[in-house]
């Protein structure tokens, strides 16, 4: 019995022991030791990160699913191991679950460390940027984060010590009154000063709640270190971010052991593998880096006899990450762009230029190719170096044993095996040419129209003919042939017209050219059999050659399409970039106030309009230029006329305490030609011309905001003859080119920002419309010939946002009822500068401040648990219009291929419009992921509503109701939709009034991977779209049988067709 007393008190001795085992740091004569439960734990450390390409900052591999989040650690963690890893820096938002499953089957640990604040914290529900930690709501929020991280990892296996922040040094930022009165010298280490006593704070709540783990700082190398000797006495470990190049040099360690007397870990050190003068990858200088800064770690480690002060380093970092540059865009593209210089790094440094390229630092690099999912990592000449170097200890090698292995070390074996991986990774790639891309994709649509299918089904007939059968979709008259003077109606040519099941099959193959590092272009092809199958839209315009009766008459179909090019070069002082096709984004954000230019950027999936913009180049100034920016080409936006545009934005801080910061910059651009596109035509009348802009925003502080901007929309209809709203004859003059934009706001209420911005644009200074953002309905029209006053709040708190904004405009010179831009007069008035007023307003509830909800990929991208968004608007017109301009299909007659006759495209403009009052809209759209799984959309929209040009079909406002529903579940995707009483899917059916009292459409997919809510790449599916037609419907596509249109008095009331469609999509 009392040996087994014995054994059961040595089990639970053992059991506590493992529970509540320690990880402390001592020191003794030989210098500083960490230890786990009294075992040595010596810090051979690496900064793990995983995000793979395509990926942003917003990634995080813990909302993957568990399937990927094992693929990524059976991949990284066994080479870490083999490397001689022992731990891992990880963030706060690691599951506990997956700490354990690293330790217990890796042997890692994980250093857990909370940002606390760095890059922006929310303090009782308001966002802010940058920090500020002398704010004592601030401070509260920030110590209750600490104490939530040991709370929540404190039993955790695998942890090792906590860190807080990351270069917050760095980052002192805030203003106050307080700072503001000391002189400019002494103003951050005053806030220094906040930074480390909340440091302090957080630190003793964390030992309170978790005594049985180190805490320490991540500091931006040494800077401050006496205050942070004074004022953090609760400091364990002194963590320190730092890039001196070759080595750290004994001032690092000196001033830790004199002024701090505390442990170091270096929590960030290393080099990027790409060499700034070469334009090359250097696995040769990243490893010289390495070798230096490490033969002194170790010299400087425990037992050595010189400082002995520092526990080891997290090495930056395991792979490569692409999105690093731009943050958000290219981030499929390995960049070369160096973003900062440091003459430490002397192998490729040189005065002006920088030569840190942050897309470079990993140990490994990594593939296009992909494992399981993952992308293949490849090993750079420092990790097989590390291989070696950390079988040796740090506290119990010896001086000569690490002189004997760094005299001896064999580098050209590192190499050897760093560049074949490299090499075997480029011929794999083959990066001078490779294919970019490949897509197949089929489809097969059957037409069903469902009156007859209903009525044969019922009398017990083939319903098999429903879904075969004449189509007249243009009736009598316009059946004519005008070329054969024999045919006198159109009876044989509409009968021959069929509707019938249709597959339709395409390829697109992208091709990639890199002949040198800092050359790059591509190209797509697109083969088809043609056009996918559709009656209930225009036809697909990229898929005919342009007749020269306007874009939407087609002469013959095309099977091959040149679809899309870019190229791109990368220099020291500027960078060229060519686009054929592919995206270019507006200089909306450099100083493009009155939107001269516009975004560039195809819709996802089929691109209806068959334009090829943007086909430009484009020169982007960079040192010395930086902030010039070049563009021109035929057509560098969508309809754009042939120009070259030249843009200057530049930004810089006053070291003024009440105006902090300018933002300045201008526009001008030089026309050459006329629109080749024919939706410009009426604005074709006065020739080319050119515009110009100035534009600046001066910030007082956080007190208020003034932007001010002054348009010139050139020469062109100067002396052009129009008459006022009062009968006088009168002539464009130079003021009525010109426009203004002026803005004041204030953010002295909290949570608020408050605005008003005024507009002058003159007669003739239109530009562009702008883009709709913010999840708001309306956008600035870009129209000339008014003045408008705009002003509102911005309101935020926590995960909550409400933004109203109300609008007021009237034109300078009012309708007379009969202008028009068609027959030649200099401008009109029209929707966007008639006499109006609106209010709208958009409130968000957006808990995940890493992805914006308003973003236009944010079905795809939104991580909230539960995230949403309501807009309303309410608007009337409180005057008449001139004579609005569209387009018809009256123009010249031809013939399509498939049998069908068409009028070319014409402008005309007879029509224009009565007041519209109490015209309202509202919208709702939810994202809730219930599980990593799960991703649930829907949206809701309800409206009553006026067309914009004419009451052709219904003579009345619509009510229109619709909404929609998406959802996916692993590699399952689908959706559907519906909308009563709506305008049809073409914009010239909402300019008409023609509506619908159903539309309706159905889609349900297997994705092969994960399928996106933005694409339909890699998935097998079945989609269903149908329509109701009714009195005030138009069938201008051929929908229906021909016996709907072989009479003047034919209806469509109560015609109801549907297509089904099934289609598979595979691609690389």
């Amino acid at each position: 019995m009392k040996k087994k007393l014995i054994a059961l008190a040595a089990f639970a001795s053992l059991g506590l022991t493992s529970l509540f085992a320690k990880v402390e740091v001592k020191k003794d004569a030989k210098g500083w030791r960490m230890f786990d439960d009294g075992k040595e734990v010596e810090v051979k450390g690496i900064t793990w990160s995983n995000t793979p390409i395509g990926k942003d900052y917003n990634y995080s591999l813990w909302r993957m699913e568990d399937e990927f989040i094992y693929a990524t650690l059976e991949t990284d963690m066994p080479m870490l191991k083999a490397m001689g890893v022992n731990v891992i820096r990880s963030f706060d938002d690691v599951p506990p679950k997956w700490v354990e499953y690293i330790y217990d089957k890796y042997g890692i640990y994980t250093l857990i460390n909370n940002l606390m604040g760095r890059y922006g914290v929310t303090v009782k529900g308001k966002w802010t940027f940058p920090t500020d930690y002398q704010n004592e709501d601030t401070r509260e929020t920030l110590i209750e984060m600490a104490r939530s991280t040991a709370e929540k990892y404190k039993n955790v296996r695998g942890l090792l010590f906590y860190m807080l922040g990351n270069e917050s040094n760095y980052g002192l930022e805030w203003s106050s009154t307080e700072i503001e009165n000391l002189p400019v010298g002494e103003q951050h280490r005053a806030k220094a000063k906040y930074l480390y006593t909340m440091f302090e704070e957080a630190m003793k709540v964390m030992h309170e709640v978790d005594p049985n783990h180190p805490v320490g700082i991540v500091n931006g190398d040494v800077q401050y270190i006496d205050l942070i000797a004074e004022l953090c006495p609760s400091l364990d470990i002194f963590g320190s971010n730092v890039y001196r190049g070759w080595k750290f040099y004994d001032a690092f360690y000196e001033d830790v052991q004199t002024k701090l007397d505390k442990p170091a870990v270096f929590t960030e050190c290393g080099a990027d593998a790409f060499n700034a003068r070469t334009q090359k990858e250097d696995q040769w200088a990243q490893l010289q880096y390495y070798k230096s800064q490490w033969e002194e770690v170790y010299q400087e480690s425990y037992g050595k006899g010189r400082h002995q002060n520092v526990l080891g380093a997290f090495l930056f970092e395991w792979i490569d990450e692409w999105w690093k540059v731009y943050q958000w865009k290219e981030i499929d593209i390995h960049n070369t762009n160096a973003s900062w210089s440091n003459s430490g790094y002397s192998l490729d440094w040189k005065d002006g230029l920088n030569n840190m390229n942050e897309e470079w630092f990993g140990l490994c690099a990594i593939s296009t190719e992909t494992v399981n999912g993952v992308n293949k990592r490849v090993p750079r000449a420092v990790y097989y170096f590390f291989c070696d170097l950390w079988k040796h200890s740090f506290y119990n090698s010896t001086n000569a044993e690490i002189e004997d292995f760094f005299k001896n070390l064999d580098e050209s074996l590192y190499l050897a095996r760093g560049n074949a991986d490299s090499i075997r990774e480029d011929i794999t790639q083959n990066k001078a040419f490779r294919v970019k891309s490949l897509e197949v994709s089929t489809q097969y649509t059957i037409p069903v129209f469902l009156n007859y299918l209903e009525s044969d089904i019922k009398d017990g007939k083939n319903w098999h003919d429903s879904l075969r059968y004449p189509n007249g979709f243009y009736g009598d008259s316009k059946y004519a042939d005008y070329s054969d003077p024999t045919i006198k109606n159109g009876d044989k040519h509409a009968e021959a017209v069929e509707n019938k099941p249709t597959f339709q099959a395409e390829a697109t193959l992208a091709v990639e050219m890199n002949p040198v590092e800092n050359v790059k272009g591509s190209a797509t092809f697109k083969a088809f059999t043609g056009e996918p199958y559709g009656r209930l839209h225009d036809h697909w315009l990229r898929y005919y050659d342009k007749v020269p009766y306007g874009d939407s008459v087609y002469d013959h179909k095309k099977y091959f399409d040149f679809y899309a090019a870019d190229a791109s070069y990368q220099g020291k002082y500027f960078d060229l970039n060519g686009y054929y096709h592919t995206g270019h984004a507006s200089y909306a954000d450099s100083g493009d106030i009155f939107n001269i230019t516009q975004d560039a950027f195809d819709i996802i999936g089929y691109d209806t309009n068959g334009d090829k913009a943007p086909i430009a180049a484009e020169f982007v100034g960079k040192q010395f230029l930086s902030g010039l920016k070049v563009i021109g080409g035929p057509e560098i936006y969508g309809y754009a006329r042939p120009q070259l545009l030249a843009n200057y934005y530049k930004g810089f801080y006053t070291g003024m305490n009440w105006l902090t910061w300018i933002n300045f910059g201008g526009i001008y651009t030089e026309e050459f030609g006329q629109s080749e596109r024919q939706e410009k035509e009426p604005k074709n009348a006065y020739g080319s011309g050119r515009k110009a802009s100035l534009y600046g925003e001066f910030y007082f502080n956080k007190y208020a905001a003034l932007k001010l901007g002054i348009l010139h929309a050139g020469n062109e209809k100067l002396g052009a003859d129009y008459t006022s709203k009062n009968g006088k004859p009168k002539k464009i003059e130079a003021l009525d080119t010109l426009g203004g934009y002026v803005s004041l706001s204030t953010g002295l209420i909290p949570y608020t920002n408050i605005y008003v911005n005024g507009i002058y644009r003159g007669l003739v200074a239109d530009t562009n419309p702008a883009g709709v953002y913010s999840g708001l309905f309306t956008g600035d029209s870009g129209a000339g010939n008014r003045i408008e006053i705009q002003t509102g709040f911005d309101f935020a708190y926590g995960p909550f946002s409400f933004k109203p904004i109300f609008r007021m405009r009237a034109p300078i010179e009012g309708p007379t009822g009969d202008r028009s831009i068609v027959a030649g007069d200099p401008f009109y008035v029209g929707q966007g500068n008639r006499k109006s007023m609106e209010i709208e307003a958009v409130f968000t509830f957006d808990p995940e401040g890493g992805t914006y909800f308003h973003n236009w990929d944010n079905n795809e991208t939104e991580n909230s648990l539960i995230a949403c968004s309501l807009t309303g608007l309410y608007k009337f017109f409180a005057d008449e219009t001139d004579l609005l301009p569209y387009k018809d299909n009256q123009g010249n007659v031809t013939q399509r291929n498939d049998g069908t006759w068409a009028r070319g495209d014409n402008w005309v403009a007879y029509n224009n419009m009565p007041l519209q009052r109490n015209l309202w809209r509202l919208g709702a759209r939810l994202v809730t992921n219930p599980t990593n799984n799960l991703r649930i959309i829907t949206t809701l929209n309800v409206g009553h509503l006026a067309p914009s040009v004419t009451y052709y079909g219904d003579p009345d406002n619509i009510t229109f109701y619709g909404g929609s529903l998406a959802l996916r579940y692993k590699h399952l995707i689908t959706s559907a939709s519906a909308t009563i009483n709506g305008w049809g899917p073409e914009g010239w059916m909402s300019e008409q009034n023609w509506t619908y009292p159903l539309q309706y459409s159905f889609d349900i997919a297997y994705g092969f991977k994960k399928p996106s809510f933005l694409d339909t790449k890699n998935r097998i599916g079945l989609k269903i779209l149908g329509t109701n037609f009714g009195k005030y419907s138009q069938d201008s596509y051929g929908a229906l049988p021909y016996a709907y249109h072989k009479t003047a008095t034919a209806s469509l009331d109560g015609a109801k067709y549907m297509e089904v469609t099934a289609y598979l999509n595979v691609g690389l």
